[in-house]
């Protein structure tokens, strides 16, 4: 935090011995106290999942031996719509596959099935890892998570017109003053109602900087919790996350939403329209939060979804930590780059080591879902790197590198490349 606005920011970096995929970690909060902590539980977070499943906590199985015990095959298949057709094909391979199966908890039957730990992992990232002081705020925030992605990445795809909160009704003193930081010092901000038809409120946020814009950022993000302030707080701290004080260029990586480039691409979002007040937005907040899990867990039944938890807590941490899988919810990348069930198939070839049986349904991806050449073409690359085929894998990155990746993507490119040049010069008598 510069002190442009006073709201607090931590960045958690781990020791050499973490063996988590992001050592890095950050954290937002009104006080600095509920930063510090917020960016320490996301890396403990992200360890417990790095580190998950634990030996006596899974089957190494094919589906056969475990489907009398499994959560029903459908749900497997929802990629990357609830929607989506799967070909037989698909569903076949699928069953030969071993997996690690692990139990999950049904918040809504209230009994353990069993998931495919990797599958569910590839499919959903990040979304939905929570760590907390007790299980049940493990588990609410999980929750809260993937139902903010699920309602975004729709709202988002189909540019679907949402309410304008309108911020004079808002009454939380917290929510208040976080506004007032940013509007008192000429950012323009305009919040919406992504709630759509969960029964959860969400609400999602955009703002910019007009003194600085083109030469700054639009930042873009959302925010879920059980009352509709509480989700305004979390987005304005998200902003705040992202934008780093001053919304400068390159600072600001991006979310899991897309990065604007112009007004013009948000327009469907600056575009107030008419105010509704934030006490329009669906609350299940209670004092007690079993309560608020158990009525976010009704309002997700209501409209086809069932939540499910992995706990995933560190053995020797010891700090409740939590996977919350919600099969058939939405997530920017898996709509935005059509991933799918051809794509996954080539990635769990591809993590039991049959490079070239991952190509083969990398292939099929591009063929069938050509939105996910990107990414499909990273894998191939990789699988042709791992596979000590440097000049194909080369000959890979390049043809990835034209469909545009984001950044992230591109530093990755840029670093596998340096590599498969400098084994292919080793080679050279």
């Amino acid at each position: 935090d510069s002190r442009r606005f006073d709201i607090p920011v931590f960045v958690c970096l781990a020791g050499e011995d973490n063996n988590a995929p992001t050592p890095k970690s950050m954290g937002k909060g009104y006080t600095p106290e509920q930063a510090e902590a917020s960016a320490l539980m996301e890396l403990i977070e992200r360890f417990s999942h790095a580190n998950s499943p634990q030996p006596q906590h899974f089957r190494k199985e094919i589906y056969d031996d475990v489907k009398n015990e499994s959560i029903p095959f459908d749900y497997f298949f929802f990629i990357p719509d609830k929607e989506a057709k799967i070909p037989e094909e698909n569903k076949a391979k699928f069953t030969e596959l071993p997996f690690s199966w692990v139990p999950a908890y049904s918040l809504q039957q209230k009994r353990d099935f069993l998931i495919p730990y990797e599958w569910f992992a590839d499919i959903q990232g990040t979304n939905g890892l929570s760590a907390g002081n007790t299980l049940e705020e493990a588990i609410l925030q999980g929750l809260c998570e993937v139902v903010e992605r699920h309602v975004s990445s729709i709202v988002t795809i189909k540019q679907k017109p949402a309410p304008t909160i309108d911020l004079a009704t808002v009454k939380d003193p917290v929510a208040k003053d976080l506004l007032k930081r940013f509007l008192s010092r000429g950012i323009r901000m305009v919040f919406k109602d992504f709630s759509l038809d969960t029964g959860i409120p969400t609400v999602g946020g955009i703002a910019f900087d007009p003194s600085s814009f083109p030469n700054s950022e639009i930042v873009f993000c959302a925010g879920t919790a059980t009352h509709p302030e509480k989700a305004l707080i979390r987005v304005l701290t998200e902003i705040q996350q992202m934008a780093i004080d001053n919304f400068q260029q390159d600072y600001y990586a991006g979310g899991i939403l897309p990065k604007f480039r112009t007004i013009q691409e948000a327009g469907y979002l600056l575009n107030e329209g008419d105010l509704v007040p934030i006490d329009s937005l669906p609350n299940v907040s209670e004092s007690d939060m079993e309560l608020e899990i158990e009525r976010c867990t009704t309002a997700l039944a209501a409209i086809g979804y069932e939540p499910l938890v992995i706990n995933i807590t560190h053995p020797t941490l010891k700090i409740p930590s939590v996977f919350v899988i919600i099969p058939g919810s939405e997530q920017y990348e898996n709509l935005f780059c059509d991933l799918n069930t051809y794509y996954y198939i080539g990635r769990r070839f591809q993590h039991l080591g049959c490079f070239d049986s991952a190509i083969s349904w990398y292939q099929k991806s591009i063929s069938k879902h050509p939105a996910s050449s990107c990414h499909s073409y990273m894998q191939i690359a990789d699988c042709y790197r791992y596979l000590g085929k440097y000049q194909e894998a080369i000959n890979n990155y390049k043809i990835c590198f034209q469909c545009e990746p984001d950044r992230v993507m591109q530093i990755s490119i840029y670093n596998s490349v340096l590599k498969c040049i400098e084994k292919l010069k080793a080679e050279v008598p």
